[in-house]
């Protein structure tokens, strides 16, 4: 009895998707996205002894996504990134840790994602995104403060030490507009932010 009472409930399981998208709007099968995203990936380190940190006034990442639909619920694409960075060096200067210089440092990621639109209503769109596979380059200016007191080295002396790992998790996501227009608000990990906000504009289906 309690084998059939389990197989009843993954049967149930299974079927709940198809019902609830039973009798919903298909999306776009070309999706394309503009996002801003708070407090992403990018933003953070962590690299023992060296006075490095992130300022509070940082602008976040700026992104942009293609998605192609392959079903109503499945779709892939790819996510750029783009994380304009400011950090304060300090330094020792005369015995003490003063400001030394100010670095600007961009960082640009590609990311290739999978998106699931686990619930499609006629307004409602209710979404999870992956892309644990992401390549990000960084490019770095400083400003010296003290250039005859302090000479700064560049954390960057290579192009393969500008290479670094990208990813993105989004357990949940939200879009309310139309088939073809949205707004969205996303809550995750990644280089796309914490939380982030945008639009999302879908091509015309060929008929």
């Amino acid at each position: 009895m309690k084998i059939k009472l389990i197989l009843l409930g993954l049967l149930v399981a299974l079927a709940m998707p198809a019902f609830a998208q039973r009798d919903t709007i298909r999306s776009n099968k070309n999706e394309f996205s503009y996002g801003y995203g708070h407090m992403p990936a990018s933003s953070f380190r962590f690299r023992p002894g060296c006075r490095i940190y992130p300022e509070t006034d940082n602008i976040g990442a700026i992104y942009v996504t293609y998605t192609r639909r392959l079903t109503k619920v499945v779709g892939i694409g790819i996510t750029a990134c783009i994380d304009p960075i400011h950090l304060d060096y300090n330094g020792m200067v005369n015995g003490e840790y003063s400001p030394v210089c100010k670095v600007r440092e961009n960082s640009i990621a590609i990311l290739p994602h999978l998106k699931i639109n686990w619930l499609n209503t006629k307004y409602v769109n209710l979404y999870s995104k992956v892309a644990p596979l992401g390549v990000r380059y960084c490019t770095y200016n400083q400003k010296e403060f003290f250039p005859d007191l302090y000479e700064v080295t560049s954390p960057f002396d290579s192009f393969s030490d500008r290479i670094g790992y990208a990813y993105q998790f989004t357990p949940i996501g939200v879009e309310v507009g139309t088939k073809r227009c949205a707004g969205f608000l996303q809550v995750g990990m990644g280089m796309e932010g914490m939380i982030s906000i945008g639009f999302r504009y879908g091509l015309k289906d060929k008929e």
